[in-house]
């Protein structure tokens, strides 16, 4: 607990702050305090509400309300309380969305709270509405001040929240992991360099090379001799910013200089079996042993990669080290891969052969670290070709899920889910009884984000899997069980994700489908006056296609509104693995905005169509869900600035761009003349 002292000198900052952004000098609200005295107040005097500090520009008549949260990990909350107390019917596009901050008179909030702290609630610039949305706002900071103090996460078991984490990645909900990963640091339990781990593997999900090598503390985190795959996702990072550019310049110097920099930490993660490691991973490695000047050990490894199937590896400026002949016991000098399904424990004791997917699971269950350490090297190893593994029927694996008991499915879900509906995604292996199995399990717990971004994944790899009739209409039904507890206007696009994922694939119990989406959509409709306009559209499309009945509203401004920014001519780049969610996107995006042009990818390298795609696109849409990182990696290497969805469905997708349209047309508003 702080000190009165800390206290004081806490609030004398706060009051130092709030002063300088209601300066009338920078800030045109200054000038009325009769108007700003409550939120002024509040925003220094209390404790737990967020602060509310409201903004003017006179000239042109934008008026706007900057929300902080007290710290960090109240974000999603707060994201929660703006939906509940001001929504869609009382301010603009993008008031659930942290800014970048990056307007002058942002700049104080940026340096004391930083990038992404912030929420911007729009006003309109009819007077009525913006005395409404202050008194909701004033509400608010008095309900949550004067409301019993209460954990804003529920408490669960440090296990759980890293399960959670890992599956939130898998599934392509980074502000789930993200919030999950400060709950992580929070709570405590993990040292500080576990914790630099998951931030990391966060950054990576991310496509955030730079800020991989930038991570404050980087350099302790690899003294300590980390996991593979942390090495990996580093080394991947000086791939993606340093050696790739400069090979594809042909420029080996340039690359090599790069390993030498001080900053870049690479003697620190040249070790290691080569062949442990991902492609970006590996060709940063032999760029670093001919800086080295070690031609011996890179002809050596050349060799090898050559012998495991790996030689295209190799880059074309290194070519000249391979030997025409591998000389007899040059590969046996080098440790051999292990194989793709054998599990070895650290002290290389006993080695175990798990030869299918039901034999892992139950390993992990069990507490092996070898197993463990196998579902590691599998995420490290993202190839396009699955894992050769002996084909078990679904009824067993089905079984093996259903078995485990609670601390094992943590277990699980933590090591080896991940693994297992990755190869999923890329294989021709159809578990419908598995996955409902495995949706079962999810249901009957608390369907928090992270819950339900994976069970968006497993109902798209049940419906790609053509069930039959009744299996549809069992996992249907369980999927729609408890689903009051959960669909509301904050979880109004992943509730929408489901039902159009529903609809764009057949349905061979049309009935069971048509059902699930009334309910699903139902508690939405009670409040679709809470909904902003890309979902209330996405909502339109999806009730019509399936001939629902249920009416919702144009939201049409009125003539007293303050028209919305037009979104002019403009590029977007999206991103995904799903060609039929990044389709019905494109479609709707060019629908509602003819002259804005949508490039779709789907690539799983860094091609040089996507590196232009990227670097020519006003904005890229990315989805995380199983996604590639070279791709990825790419992306955030070369986009002017990256949007990521809450979920990887075309419902989140489209409210993603849409918002951001909305965003740079207002912005582009601002600076014309």
């Amino acid at each position: 607990m702080a000190s009165k002292t800390e206290v004081a000198e806490q609030s004398a900052g706060t009051q130092e702050f709030v002063d300088h952004f209601l300066h009338p000098d920078r800030n045109d609200a200054g000038k009325y305090p009769s108007g700003i005295t409550l939120l002024r107040n509040t925003a220094v005097q209390y404790r737990r509400a967020p602060m509310v500090l409201p903004w003017l520009n006179e000239q042109t008549q934008r008026m706007a309300y900057y929300v902080i949260p007290r710290r960090r990990e109240q974000l999603t909350s707060v994201r929660d309380l703006l939906v509940a107390f001001v929504g869609p019917s009382l301010a603009k596009y993008g008031y659930d969305v942290p800014v970048a901050l990056d307007r002058p008179h942002e700049a104080s909030i940026l340096e004391r709270y930083g990038a992404g702290s912030t929420f911007v609630v729009q006003a309109t610039t009819n007077q009525e509405e913006r005395k409404r949305l202050r008194s909701a706002l004033e509400r608010m900071v008095k309900v949550v001040e004067r409301s019993p103090e209460r954990a804003w996460s529920a408490p669960k078991p440090l296990g759980r929240l890293l399960a959670d984490f890992e599956a939130a990645l898998l599934s392509g909900a980074p502000q789930a992991a993200k919030t999950l990963l400060q709950q992580i640091d929070r709570q405590g339990g993990l040292s500080p360099a576990n914790v630099k781990h998951l931030e990391i593997r966060l950054l990576a999900a991310q496509g955030r090379a730079n800020d991989v090598l930038s991570l404050r503390g980087l350099r302790e985190v690899l003294l300590q001799d980390p996991p593979v795959p942390v090495k990996d996702m580093v080394l991947s990072a000086l791939f993606t910013a340093h050696i790739e550019p400069a090979l594809a310049e042909g420029n080996l110097t340039d690359a090599v200089d790069a390993l030498k920099a001080p900053d870049s930490h690479f003697s620190l993660l040249a070790d290691g079996d080569l062949l442990s490691f991902s492609e970006q991973a590996v060709t940063v490695l032999l760029v670093g042993m001919y800086g080295r000047g070690d031609g011996e050990e890179l002809s050596r490894s050349i060799a090898l990669l050559d012998t495991e199937g790996r030689g295209d590896l190799v880059p074309d400026a290194l070519t000249s080290y391979r030997r025409r002949a591998v000389p007899a016991g040059t590969v046996e000098a080098e440790p051999a891969e292990q194989d793709a399904t054998t599990a070895e424990p650290e002290d290389g004791s006993v080695k175990v052969s798990l030869t299918t997917w039901a034999e892992i699971v139950k390993a992990v269950a069990q507490g092996d670290k070898a197993a463990f350490d196998l579902c590691r090297r599998m995420d490290v190893r993202r190839g396009d070709t699955p894992v050769q593994l002996e084909v078990v029927s679904d009824g067993e694996m089905a079984d093996t899920f259903a078995d485990l008991t609670d601390t094992e499915y943590e277990a699980v879900w933590q090591y080896a889910l991940g693994p297992f509906l990755q190869e999923l995604t890329r294989s021709d292996f159809t578990f419908r009884q598995t996955l409902t199995t495995i949706m079962r399990s999810i249901v009957n717990q608390r369907c928090d984000p992270a819950n339900l971004a994976v069970l968006d994944l497993l109902l798209e790899l049940f419906l790609r899997s053509a069930p039959k009739a009744a299996e549809y209409e069992e996992f249907l039904e369980q999927l729609s069980v408890r689903f009051d507890e959960w669909v509301a206007p904050e979880t109004a696009g992943q509730a929408l994700d489901f039902v159009d994922r529903l609809v764009a694939r057949a349905a061979p119990a049309p009935a069971a489908r048509v059902q699930t989406a009334q309910l699903l959509l139902g508690p939405l409709h009670v409040h679709m006056r809470r909904l902003d306009e890309a979902y209330l559209s996405t909502a339109r499309s999806i009730s019509n296609e399936l001939e629902l009945g249920l009416d919702w509203p144009e939201r049409a401004p009125s003539e007293n509104d303050e028209a919305e920014p037009v979104v002019g001519a403009a590029q977007i780049l999206i991103y995904g693995l799903d060609e039929g969610v990044l389709q019905r996107v494109q479609d709707r995006i060019t629908r509602q905005f003819p002259l804005v042009k949508v490039v779709l990818s789907t690539e799983k390298v860094a091609s040089k169509h996507l590196k232009d795609a990227a670097r020519n696109s006003d904005f890229s849409v990315m989805i995380t869900q199983c996604a590639a990182h070279a791709a990825t990696n790419c992306i955030g290497q070369y986009a002017k600035e990256i949007v990521y969805p809450r979920g990887a469905g075309s419902a989140s997708v489209t409210h993603a761009a849409i918002t951001a349209l909305y965003e740079h047309a207002a912005k582009r508003q601002e600076q014309s003349p």
